[in-house]
């Protein structure tokens, strides 16, 4: 084909020229993430890439542009076909994996061949100072599902992270991990090549080795106090050589909690098993968080930790017992809640100003046999905190008999959301939705 003869000129151009860029480990993944707060596109798209750019001598930064020819086209000079689809690459200086240059795209079925990446010292891309490095093809790899369900367990630095696995995937899973990304550190992310763009996304602290079962505990020296994290459970299938070519990234996030920081009566906490959002765009309700813990009941407080924005619900499951009393242990924003109950097929008011660490106790308020659901509001959208954080609110109960409690909790979030951990999302969130609709 005509566009194989001409870029096979340029790849042995560039084999003689001493002035180019050097880079390793090219890539191209459909990649599936579910909502997170790291900063980074969700849904089914395609990313690619190549590893460690490092610039040519007396240089300090290189441009980067990629361009794949669609299937069925035949592509001629990539600075003048128009049938090219080119995009910039940005530039990612992740801990783990340093000096990245990388796009995404919506994934498009006619976009699945190998992509050509162009990195140079300038930005006129000379051709005698340019590296052209091809990306592998993507062909016809299945979108990864995601994980059925994520549970932890801990809340402080070591917690175990378990999971389901999907019922079926379209290629089968070769390869599992887990990924730590860094919220509260973030990394700036920029492009040079045309208008200068940058904006920042969690930093990818650690990954696991591959994992042979559906269970993981982290390992000390990776998590610290007073950060939050993104976490995420990674399948993935892969290519012969081993290379991923899709993956999906169910993403919670999690802030290992001091227990210097509760109060005194807090001891373990149970922490909820959750289905990640497949998307944030239209998803004003706050993700579904499940517990299942045993002995529950009246003589003693159960603390678990649900996600929230400005507010949470919670409901018993099936053959729990009743909700005798609630307490909330998190002390955020001003410090004060409201206590709202279903009653007559609508929620109303049953307590204002109950302070953290106070206890709201639904019988002695008129609810004999206590309630099977209930929420908690007036929590400020300035206090920061975060609807996707497993560790973002402890609130204990009490239950009206013994029994289990495998009841649900969901977040309550607003239409713009204002919490810090969302800033990282909203910060890049036009730049990087722009550039997608220039693109698609």
């Amino acid at each position: 084909m005509k566009n194989c003869l001409v870029l096979t000129g340029l790849l042995a151009a560039a084999t003689a020229m001493a002035a180019t860029p050097t880079a390793e480990n090219p890539f191209q993944i459909r990649q599936n993430n579910s909502a997170n707060s790291g900063n980074h596109a969700t849904g089914d798209i395609v990313v690619w890439g190549v590893q460690n750019v490092q610039p040519p001598a007396g240089s300090s930064y290189v441009y980067g542009v990629s361009g794949i020819c669609p299937n069925g086209k035949t592509c001629d000079a990539f600075s003048t076909d128009p049938d090219w689809v080119r995009q910039r690459l940005f530039e990612r200086d992740w801990t783990l994996l340093p000096h990245q240059y990388y796009a995404f795209n919506a994934y498009n079925a006619e976009q699945t061949s190998a992509r050509l990446l162009l990195l140079s010292a300038s930005s006129a891309f000379p051709r005698n100072d340019t590296a052209f490095v091809w990306t592998p093809t993507l062909g016809d790899a299945g979108a990864m599902p995601f994980v059925q369900s994520m549970s932890i367990n801990g809340a402080g630095l070591t917690p175990t992270i378990s999971w389901t696995l999907p019922a079926s995937t379209p290629n089968g899973i070769d390869q599992m991990r887990i990924r730590v990304q860094d919220v509260s550190h973030p990394v700036t992310v920029e492009a040079r090549y045309g208008a200068a763009t940058s904006f920042q996304q969690a930093d990818l602290l650690w990954q696991s080795p591959a994992l042979g079962s559906t269970s993981f505990t982290l390992p000390a020296g990776v998590l610290s106090f007073g950060t939050s994290y993104a976490i995420s459970i990674d399948l993935s299938h892969t290519r012969a050589d081993g290379s991923v070519v899709s993956r999906s990234s169910s993403y919670f996030d999690f802030t290992p909690i001091n227990p210097a920081t509760l109060p005194g009566n807090v001891s373990n906490i149970a922490l909820p098993t959750l289905q990640p959002v497949p998307t944030t765009s239209g998803a004003l309700a706050g993700p579904l968080y499940g517990f299942h813990v045993d002995d529950v009941g009246p003589d003693h407080i159960t603390f678990i930790d649900p996600v929230v924005a400005t507010g949470f619900s919670y409901a018993t499951g099936a053959g729990d017992p009743n909700f005798k009393a609630v307490q909330v242990a998190s002390n955020v924003g001003d410090g004060l809640y409201e206590v709202w109950t279903w009653n007559a097929g609508a929620w109303q008011l049953s307590a204002g100003g109950v302070a953290a660490g106070a206890s709201f106790d639904f019988v002695a308020h008129g609810f004999a046999g206590g309630v099977d659901r209930f929420q908690i509001r007036g929590i400020e959208a300035s206090a920061n905190v975060n609807a996707f954080d497993v560790t973002g609110f402890v609130t204990g109960l009490s239950f009206v008999a013994p029994g289990s409690f495998t009841g649900t909790m969901q977040a309550i979030t607003t239409a713009v959301p204002e919490p810090a951990t969302y800033c990282l999302w909203l910060a890049g969130a036009a730049a990087l939705l722009a550039g997608r609709r220039r693109q698609t």
